[in-house]
């Protein structure tokens, strides 16, 4: 009742700018002022309720000229923000920005940014960012710095995203007059997912601590459910495993669908693994699949990330598995929103070609893996991914034994010595010139290899597509090869890195 009565006190204004949408429609739903009724508008774009939003629009009247050019800024933003193109261009070409105020030039120029973002077009979105000049006044230079982060995006231009979203984060928070906690949680939430990845000077501590500092409210869950999930990410590819996990939990306890919330399931599947956690790894990659297989992902978002990670997890163990979650990824008969930044990313490309090359690996077609494997270490090495692109690379040398894929590996995940890969290539290339290892055929080498992760026969016939007797007798031949009588003692050579592959 407090918080409620907190807000009621609040002007509509304050409501807007602190991140309570819902609270500001209220207070705005018979407001008679231009004002009013405009920052109603705003509220419902920030709810994605963009066909209210037009609504609203069009049932102000007595608008002055230059009110009316604001409105017709936010009206082509909403069209744009529903896929359509067309109506926004037309309103657009009807007004002339150089007769209006700095602000509604701004919006205007914003909205033609909104334009030239769904045609996929960076130079056009510079251009309309760069007709008007607003480095000087601080509520405006936030949202020109965020929009321009977007701009470096669609170029593939990853770290300078980076750099400019850290400045938008900062204009954000320095200066009273630009502070906006939408923009602010949509630029945090967009830095994590680069510094999950990309190592830049203090950033990654920089984008914890923004996040952890931002007021949070109802209508900011999503963000900042996406803002967590990437936070544990991040932590777990800095070998920090335990709060990787309690950023998850996290997640998961916040997560706003029943997608995202599987998603969550193969996110704790995979951080598990990455902490060796294997048993609880396996229990939670069961769970992931079985719910992901009852799931409707009939959604425009970016939910349906979460199957390639789980085919990426389950390829190795069962390949047929993976492949069924894939036809599930490729039967989702609805396509990503083409607002979002999500369905042009450079990021989803790679990742596609790596999860599809991982299950073709898995279930023997190598020639086809090694292509789409090539190509997402291309992908990921060009935007400087170093974990992604080290785990491309570690597959290619899996499947081709060539040492360069191994070097490869290494120079890209340099920047995370503690994560789960990193210290893979390390056991990799500390075996590579052993003699006993090199002495073991292609088919012995892949059953030593799961021998190592103390798979039994019958796992491995099942993974590898061989009897158990066949599986039996490569891995009497491995461990023979290492002077050791049983699995516990070839594992525990693993472990202590003299014979892992």
């Amino acid at each position: 009742m407090r918080a409620a009565q907190a807000l009621m006190d609040r002007s509509p204004f304050d409501l807007y700018r602190e991140g309570h949408f819902s609270a500001c429609l209220a207070a705005t739903t018979n407001a008679s002022s231009i004002e009013e009724r405009t920052l109603h508008v705003r509220a419902l774009m920030r709810l994605s309720r963009h066909r209210e939003a037009l609504d609203a629009i069009a049932r102000i009247d007595g608008a002055t000229p230059e009110e009316k050019a604001k409105l017709s800024a936010l009206q082509a933003s909403c069209h744009v923000l529903q896929g359509a193109i067309g109506p926004a261009r037309r309103i657009l070409a009807g007004v002339r920005p150089q007769l209006y105020a700095l602000d509604v030039q701004f919006e205007l120029s914003y909205a033609q940014m909104h334009v030239a973002w769904l045609q996929g077009d960076p130079q056009a979105m510079q251009a309309a960012l760069d007709a008007v000049d607003v480095s000087g006044t601080p509520h405006l230079y936030g949202r020109w710095l965020y929009a321009s982060s977007w701009v470096a995006a669609l170029r593939g231009e990853y770290l300078e995203q980076l750099r400019l979203l850290r400045r938008a984060i900062e204009c954000f928070v320095s200066e009273p007059a630009a502070y906006d906690i939408s923009f602010l949680a949509s630029a945090t939430r967009s830095l994590v997912h680069l510094v999950r990845e990309i190592v830049a000077d203090d950033t990654f501590e920089f984008a914890v601590r923004t996040a952890e500092s931002i007021r949070w409210t109802e209508d900011l869950e999503t963000e900042r459910f996406l803002t967590f999930r990437g936070l544990a990410w991040a932590h777990a590819l800095r070998g920090s495993h335990e709060k990787a996990l309690q950023y998850a939990y996290f997640a998961r306890d916040i997560a706003p669908s029943v997608m995202w919330i599987t998603a969550c399931y193969a996110d704790q599947a995979y951080l598990a693994r990455m902490a060796t956690e294997n048993r609880s790894a396996d229990a939670l990659l069961d769970h992931a699949i079985a719910c992901a297989k009852e799931t409707d992902w009939t959604s425009r978002g970016e939910e349906r990330v979460a199957l390639l990670n789980l085919a990426e997890l389950v390829a190795d163990r069962n390949p047929a598995t993976a492949r069924s979650i894939l036809d599930i990824y490729d039967g989702i008969a609805v396509k990503i929103a083409p607002g979002l930044a999500f369905a042009r990313d450079l990021r989803l490309r790679g990742m596609e070609d790596y999860v599809r090359g991982t299950v073709l690996a898995a279930a023997g077609d190598e020639a086809g893996a090694v292509e789409l494997l090539e190509r997402a270490y291309s992908t990921f090495s060009s935007i400087r991914y170093a974990w992604r692109a080290a785990a491309a690379a570690l597959r290619m040398h899996a499947i081709t034994r060539e040492h360069a894929w191994l070097a490869r590996a290494s120079e890209a995940v340099a920047d995370f010595p503690d994560s789960s890969v990193a210290n893979e290539i390390r056991k990799k290339a500390a075996v590579s010139d052993d003699p006993r290892f090199a002495a073991l055929t292609p088919a012995q080498k892949r059953v030593y290899a799961l021998l190592c992760e103390g798979l039994g026969d019958k796992q491995i016939a099942q993974i590898l597509g061989i009897s158990p007797e066949t599986a039996r007798n490569h891995g009497a031949r491995v461990r023979a090869a290492f002077g050791v009588h049983s699995r516990a003692a070839l594992i525990a050579a693993a472990r202590r890195g003299r014979a892992t592959a």
